[in-house]
């Protein structure tokens, strides 16, 4: 029986280069949805395959036979004939097709590979722990302390914002300069990376960008503005949060920009529900403050957040995944336009009030 593995941490994986052959079950867990999609992007760039021979499957729609298709029908366009189906939001379709994940996870296969994004992944699952034998496992959470309450690890960041701003954008930051952003940002990996996007424009022939430049351009009003509106909406305080959202759209912020960093922090207080839900149904006991800490929340923040996920209520903040997911697709689809997408955020702004 192979040894059981721990999963690797996303930092230390985007920074590795991947092992040919890919392992045939992959997932790629935790609350961080830029470093989940970050993660299966190096998987997939890193596997030398074609990208005919790689599909992707939204979890809340896909069905088992059509993910299993893929992985059993030999590619035509891969002379080695190898297979790459990926399952984003994969957490209810583990929870419709357990079983047949696990039967399948015990017939381990050399020409195809699955990839698993997932948001909450108890370890002590039977899924978990095949992966953890025979496939890998990539823990897309930012990295944390071992500490009580587990509080990000602000040194780890630092060092993970001059590594990224160095290959993925051409930066060469300060220790200082990386402070700044993480003290500014946060334990954000995505907005995290849009911020050191917008610096990359001002950099010089070497990479540089000034002191001052970066004070100026990192955060600011508007980002905590946006953190505002997400803090307004779990108290439930819709007049402020659609005042605070009118504020950022006149100053030429986008509803679908505004909607995946506000997400982000909405996202947390559905986590946390389903985590303790999960326990329950284990027979394992969870407190409310644990249950947010593992969402992502700082321990210093327990005490409001515990007030906002109580005003929430158990029965949304259960549903609020699925409610996010939902508002995503609709702004990739039938709300692209402004207009249509601002309506469809305050609907969910108006839904948890």
């Amino acid at each position: 029986m192979a040894e059981k593995a721990t999963a690797q941490q996303a930092f230390e994986f985007l920074d590795s280069t991947v092992a040919r052959p890919l392992p045939y079950l992959i997932a790629c867990f935790g609350s961080d949805d830029f470093l989940r999609r970050e993660s299966i992007r190096h998987w997939v760039m890193g596997s030398g395959i074609e990208a005919e021979s790689v599909r992707s499957f939204e979890g809340d729609e896909a069905a088992w036979r059509d993910v299993h298709d893929q992985l059993s029908t030999r590619s035509l366009f891969d002379d080695l004939g190898i297979r790459i189906a990926v399952v984003r939001n994969a957490d209810k379709f583990i929870s419709k097709y357990r079983e047949s994940l696990e039967k399948w996870a015990d017939s381990q296969s050399s020409d195809c590979s699955l990839i698993l994004e997932i948001q909450t992944f108890p370890a002590n699952t039977k899924l978990y722990t095949a992966i953890s034998k025979k496939g890998k496992l990539v823990k897309c959470t930012p990295p944390q302390k071992a500490s009580w309450g587990n509080p990000p690890d602000d040194k780890a960041l630092q060092q993970w914002v001059v590594s990224w701003g160095k290959s993925r954008h051409g930066l060469e930051l300060t220790a200082n300069q990386a402070a700044l952003v993480v003290e500014r940002i946060g334990a954000v990996c995505g907005l995290i990376d849009c911020e050191l996007a917008k610096l990359a424009l001002f950099k010089d022939g070497k990479g540089n960008v000034p002191n001052d430049r970066v004070a100026e351009l990192i955060g600011g009003w508007r980002t905590q503005t946006a953190w505002e509106v997400a803090d307004a909406i779990a108290d439930g305080k819709t007049s402020v949060a659609l005042e605070q959202l009118e504020k950022l759209l006149h100053a030429g912020q986008t509803t679908v920009g505004l909607a995946a960093q506000i997400s982000w922090s909405l996202r947390r207080y559905g986590v946390a529900a389903q985590w303790i839900e999960q326990c329950e149904k284990e027979g394992d006991k969870v407190s409310l403050g644990s249950a947010l800490e593992k969402a992502g929340f700082n321990r210093f923040d327990l005490a409001k957040s515990e007030a906002r996920l109580r005003r929430i209520g158990r029965a949304r903040a259960k549903n609020l995944l699925q409610a996010l997911v939902d508002l995503e697709l609709k702004l990739k689809g039938s709300h692209s336009n402004e207009y249509r997408a601002r309506f469809a955020f305050e609907s969910l702004i108006f839904s948890l009030s």
